[in-house]
């Protein structure tokens, strides 16, 4: 972040503060942030932070409990190529001194999934009916040849042997390729309101290549991928369909920040990733890959 946009943002902060005769004690109360996270931004001392993440959604948190608007304190303009006008016309303030808006349930694609239904359904059956059909003719199939063949099967000692041997190669063959392409276990995520952020602890993953999707839906969604370093890995916005991102091996954290986040979905590694947030206009998934 530029440094003399830090020095103002701190002042106009602890200005707007002391406005409305508050301590850095109540601000912590109000937005969960630590209190000598709180005084750094306010004296520009931003090595105190963890990284450059922190440092605007700490700002954010802080510009809500003292009544100034985040995205005109950090000059961040909105994302461009999308329509949000339905969803601001409900925007509102919870007592959390969130913003949040209402979620547009588009009627003609709930009306359109639903005409598609009895297709569906259909196909279904369709499908259920040839694996039925299958099923007969190759059990028939194999009770014929051993009728015709008198019900006696001879194998000798030796081919039993290789079959056996053949089998357990496969059995260890197997056993092998299950354990080089382990699936990746994301656990049971944290979510922190006071960050608008959904928290993924992941141990020994930092080894490893990680593949991220993000597919974007109805109205499209601004995205940023960021690793620890703060090197931008994404940025740009998402009308549609899907983009790909590979995190490379190394990576010890990194982190997805949405605005619109109702309208995407994220997977890693194929996983599918729970983001959280749904009635808010911003939000991250963090994933911490060595803890």
């Amino acid at each position: 972040m530029n440094e003399t946009l830090t020095n103002q943002i701190g002042e106009q902060l602890k200005a707007a503060r002391l406005e409305k005769q508050l301590s850095l004690d109540d601000i912590q109360e109000i937005t969960k942030i630590q209190r000598r996270y709180l005084s750094a931004i306010e004296e520009k001392n931003l090595s105190v932070l963890p990284g450059d993440f922190y440092v605007r959604a700490f700002i954010r948190q802080y510009a809500l409990a003292v009544g100034l608007h985040p995205d005109e304190l950090l000059g961040e303009a909105k994302p461009i190529s999308m329509s949000r006008t339905s969803d601001l016309s409900r925007a509102h303030r919870d007592n959390d001194g969130i913003v949040r808006a209402g979620i547009d349930n588009t009627p003609t694609a709930r009306s359109l999934l639903a005409n598609s239904m009895p297709t569906i359904g259909l196909g279904l059956l369709i499908l259920v009916a040839l694996i039925v059909i299958w099923f007969v003719l190759t059990h028939i199939g194999t009770n014929s040849q051993q009728t015709s063949n008198g019900g006696n099967i001879s194998v000798s000692t030796s081919e039993v042997s290789k079959s056996s041997s053949k089998s357990s190669a496969s059995k260890s063959s197997a056993s092998s390729s299950s354990e080089e392409s382990s699936t990746l276990d994301l656990g049971t995520p944290e979510t922190n309101t006071s960050l608008q952020t959904t928290i993924y602890n992941l141990s020994n993953e930092n080894t490893k290549k990680h593949t991220v999707v993000i597919t974007a839906k109805n109205t499209g969604t601004a995205v940023k991928v960021n690793d620890a370093s703060s090197n931008i890995l994404l940025n740009e916005t998402l009308a549609s369909g899907s983009k790909t991102v590979e995190i490379p091996s190394g990576t010890t954290a990194f982190n997805l920040q949405f605005s619109n986040v109702n309208n995407a979905s994220v997977t890693v590694d194929g996983q599918n990733v729970e983001v959280n947030g749904a009635t808010t206009s911003f939000w991250n998934v963090l994933f911490n890959l060595n803890k």
